[in-house]
């Protein structure tokens, strides 16, 4: 069974969310970095990963990503501080050494 990672991009002051599911974390985080950076290249938005989970079925994941795109932006915020209260940037690189597979 193959994971899926739903996560949530920030811009450095968090005025900007980016939210997307992934079969493979560097790839799928790196390439949605790109869209947003030539989408809002002038306001030369600082994308960084602040948070992660870890989903078993592709629906249930889109599902997730739904849901999360249509609720409101303070509990999109709760969501993040449960896990990340100070809205840091999680490294890619330590997830994969902690666990999380990159695909």
């Amino acid at each position: 069974m193959a994971n899926y990672y739903l996560y949530i991009l920030s811009s450095r002051h968090h005025r900007h969310l980016s939210i997307g599911v992934t079969p493979d974390l560097v790839t799928g985080i790196g390439n949605q970095r790109i869209m947003v950076s030539r989408r809002l290249h002038k306001k030369r938005v600082l994308q960084k990963l602040v948070y992660v989970e870890t989903i078993d079925c592709v629906e249930e994941a889109v599902e997730r990503e739904v849901k999360l795109k249509r609720a409101p932006r303070n509990q999109i915020n709760k969501l993040v501080e449960s896990v990340n209260p100070g809205w840091d940037s999680i490294s890619v690189r330590e997830l994969v050494a902690a666990g999380f597979s990159r695909s």
